[in-house]
């Protein structure tokens, strides 16, 4: 039989209870079982926490940068081998936050997502074809019917297509969502991207010619200063335009510091070394493989973080005896 054990504080219905959660006076059972907006870093607010741990990375990085940099031109062995394999990780990193985005774009329909996801994916297919072509790793000139050329476009066109992605995304409205998004919306930006794609493989194989030279052998050409000071710039543009979005996320956050490790993955590997396999070109990847893995990362400790959180149980003024 039920007996009251007397006169329990009622919780409070005006107090707000965690996002995500139901409040404990509602007479519905608590929302604990339903994913929680806040879990997504598109979502969550940056906290002085995160923008310390952030603040950190980028000075670490920018230390690590200062010692390296006056070395950059030393030659070093070359590893061919060091190509794939290190271009496969960036690769599936790449592709991992990209469905990851994707998957977050589905549930929230902010388009800024669908930007930032796309860009992401066409940065991972343009790792892929620039593998593919890289001189001396399938075949003597690279497949895809690869020239001279070829790769070094390839790397001008992926470090320069995804800081345009991510100025856009840095350019759409915060909190908006789509009336129409959802599965179709999300195939239609993979194919779009896809095509992208295969046009700069296009260009930079069946039309070289139509472009400047930026590579003399494995040393840069007359060229590529020119070419790769136009996408650093980008990337340069890239950070102002998240730095000004307002208010700021987590993702926004973190996004920046991937965008300062492309800022010296590029000054390392592509504008202060001399050549491929020398210390600046191995240096400066290793760059490009850490921001890469940032954002999925940091999605994993969200998610951890949400697990452990315990959930919110409304009181009970009764007792089962």
């Amino acid at each position: 039989m039920e007996m009251p054990v007397g006169s329990l504080p009622e919780p409070d219905p005006l107090r707000a209870a965690p996002k995500g959660f139901a409040a404990s006076g509602d007479a519905e059972a608590p929302d604990a079982m339903r994913p929680a907006k806040g879990v997504f870093l598109s979502t969550l607010p940056a906290t002085a926490r995160d923008r310390s741990i952030a603040l950190v990375m980028v000075i670490v990085s920018a230390a690590a940068f200062a010692v390296l940099a006056p070395l950059a031109r030393t030659p070093l062995p070359e590893v061919v081998a060091f190509v794939p394999a290190y271009q496969s990780a960036l690769a599936l990193c790449d592709l991992i936050t990209a469905v990851l985005l994707y998957g977050q774009y589905s549930i929230l329909r902010a388009p800024g997502l669908r930007l930032l996801a796309s860009g992401y994916l066409f940065t991972g297919l343009m790792v892929i074809a620039h593998t593919l072509s890289f001189p001396g790793v399938f075949s003597p000139t690279g497949l895809l019917g690869a020239g001279p050329q070829t790769a070094a476009w390839l790397y001008m066109f992926w470090h320069g297509g995804f800081p345009l992605f991510v100025i856009a995304y840095a350019r759409t409205r915060t909190g908006g969502a789509e009336s129409q998004g959802g599965i179709g919306a999300i195939l239609t930006a993979a194919g779009i991207v896809v095509v992208a794609v295969a046009a700069c493989a296009l260009l930079v194989t069946q039309g070289q010619a139509l472009l400047p030279a930026v590579m003399a052998g494995s040393s840069y050409g007359a060229s590529q200063t020119a070419v790769i000071s136009i996408v650093w710039l980008l990337s340069g543009i890239a950070l102002i335009a998240l730095w000004r979005r307002k208010p700021r996320t987590v993702l926004d956050l973190w996004l920046m510091v991937v965008i300062c490790a492309w800022l010296l993955d590029m000054a390392l590997g592509a504008v202060l070394n001399n050549a491929r396999y020398d210390l600046g070109w191995y240096s400066g990847r290793i760059y490009g493989l850490l921001a890469a893995t940032f954002i999925p990362q940091r999605t994993t400790r969200a998610k951890a973080r949400m697990r452990m959180t315990p959930p919110i149980r409304p009181h009970s003024s009764t007792m089962v005896a």
